[in-house]
This record gives structure tokens, sequence and C-alpha cells, in this order.
């Protein structure tokens, strides 16, 4: 419990720290105050109604009590609205954090889909041809990032092909599974095949590691199956890696999909973050921004619980804490 008590601790300090250097970052900025007006269409001219505008806006306050402020309306729900279009800043940040979840997690389940069986067989057959061939593929996944494969994938998908739109209409799932197949195959796929390329070099790297062990040739010796020993025995060892990078990359897709959101009409997060940083939106990009660090954060939280569970003495030597 110890444990868990000190990563709850620095779960909490990240956050502080990250809200805070996003505020003063913020309030920081050249001419924020005219920037602020302009973006509330607000003659700087007219004095009664630009202080009206900062005062209610709390900008003539110091960067702390700026900051209170804001975290007193974050807890309260006052998260007020955009400047350009007069939206809830809820509802737009809802609607785009579904996008971006919904993206997140369709990737990084065909990114392992993808990734673990190719990665068993080629560290099995360690050096032969389909080792190789996966290898030298993995590679070339490497080096496509998703701003080269999503005008690829237009391009052939969309316009060659005319099998999808190039533009998604976010269809929900229970609505139309078959139009909501259609509307993020592209996009998952340009985000899953990096992945996938560099979630199966490290559990094969690991699985080649694991294999030599000890307990494998005990297992080999009892007569196991080849099936049973990867499986049962050595992958669950092999997955530390694995794990790892699937956390640190939850929060790059999250909220740095931008690419892959703006070239097929995804209006998700990562989109409205940069949409918010140029439309001085502080309001906006300042609980965005704490959303994607509270999602990176809680998942590398959870990470580290799945360890003990992947390794019983990382559990064992945890109790001892």
């Amino acid at each position: 419990m110890r444990y868990f008590g000190q990563k709850l601790v620095n779960l909490l300090i990240v956050l502080f720290a990250v809200t805070f250097t996003v505020s003063l970052a913020l309030s920081a900025l050249p001419n924020s105050e005219e920037r602020i007006l302009a973006a509330k269409s607000v003659n700087p001219q007219n004095v009664e109604a630009a202080n009206a505008v900062l005062d209610e806006l709390h900008l003539r306050d110091s960067q702390i009590e700026q900051y209170g402020y804001f975290m007193k309306d974050l807890v309260t729900g006052d998260w007020g609205v955009t400047f350009q279009g007069n939206q809830s800043i809820k509802t737009s940040i809802w609607d785009g954090l579904q996008i971006s979840l919904r993206l997140m997690i369709y990737a990084q389940i065909i990114a392992l889909l993808l990734a673990m069986p190719i990665a068993i067989v080629s560290a099995y057959r360690n050096g032969g041809f389909f080792d190789r061939a996966a290898t030298t593929s993995s590679f070339g996944a490497l080096s496509l990032p998703p701003y080269i494969l999503a005008p690829l994938f237009i391009l052939l998908f969309s316009v060659r092909w005319g099998w999808f739109t190039s533009r998604s209409e976010n269809t929900p799932l229970f609505d139309d599974p078959l139009q909501h197949f259609k509307d993020y195959f592209m996009p998952t796929l340009v985000l899953a095949i990096p992945l996938a390329a560099t979630y199966m070099r490290l559990l094969r790297a690991d699985l080649i590691a694991t294999l030599q062990g000890d307990f494998i040739t005990t297992a080999r010796a009892k007569g196991l199956s080849t099936s049973r020993i990867l499986l049962g025995h050595a992958l669950r060892p092999s997955t530390f890696s694995l794990v790892t990078a699937a956390a640190l990359n939850t929060g790059t897709l999250v909220g740095g999909s931008l690419v892959v959101e703006t070239a097929f009409g995804l209006n998700g997060l990562g989109y409205k973050t940069v949409v918010g940083i140029f439309g001085n939106e502080f309001r906006l990009v300042q609980i965005t921004v704490l959303i994607l660090a509270m999602v990176y954060v809680f998942v590398n939280f959870f990470v580290d619980i799945a360890y003990g569970w992947i390794d019983p003495r990382i559990r064992a030597a945890r109790a001892l804490t």
C-alpha cells in the first residue's frame, strides 16, 4: 500500500506541475491580453469593454491567482465557452476526447494484433527467412510516418480504388457499424503500422532473450509443446518492453495524432489543442493539456501496477517496501 501511496502522490505532483507550467506559459505570451481581446472581437480602444473582459477572465490578477481561479472553475465544472463560436468548452473537449480515445484504442489493438504473432514466430525462427523478412519489413514500416502514410492511403484507398471516403463522418459504432469501420479504417491503419513495427521489434528481442533462459530449457526437457512453451512460459515475462512502449504511446496517440486527425477530418483533442493555440483559446488549451497529462499519467500508473502481475518477483519486492 505504501508503494501505491507514493505513486499516487507522484501522480498528483505531476498533474499540478503540468497545469501550473501551462498556465505560466500562456500568461507569459507576448501581448496575451491583446490576443484575447482580438479573439473576443473587442476593440482595445473601447476601454470599458476591454476592462470588463480582462476582469471577467482575471487577467489582471497575479499568475498564482489566475491559476487558483482556473482550478476553482475546473473543479466546479464552470469551464466557460470558446471565444469563436461561443461553444461550451466542456462539450467541445468531450467530443474531441471521444474521437481521440477511439482512434487510440483502435490503433493500439490493431498494432498489437499485427505485432505479437509476427514477433512470436520471428523469435522462434530467429535467423530464418521469416525472421529476416519480418525485420526488414519493420524497418520499412518505421520509415513511413503518419504524414507520409496518410496522403498515400487517401490516394490509394479513396482516390484510386474508391473503397473509403477521405473524410470521416464520425459515425457512432452502434448506429452504423459498417460506416463506422469505413470512417476509422484508414486513420487507424496509418497510426497502427509504425506502432506495430516498434512493438514487433521490442517483443521479438525480449522473446529471443527469454527463450535462452534455463526455465525454457527445463520446459523443453519436460516435453512441453512448442506452442505451450512460447505462449505459456516465454510470452508473459517478455512483455515488459512492449507494455512500457504501449503505455508511452498512449499519450502520444491521444494528443499527438494531429496529422491524422486533420487529414481525415477527425476533430479530435490533438487537433482542437492546436486550433486553440492559434485561436488564442487559452482556457481550452489549459484544459486539453490537463486531460492529456491525466491520460498519460494514469495509463503509466496502471502499467506500473500491471508489472506486478506480469512478474511475481516485482510484486514480492513491492510487498517488502
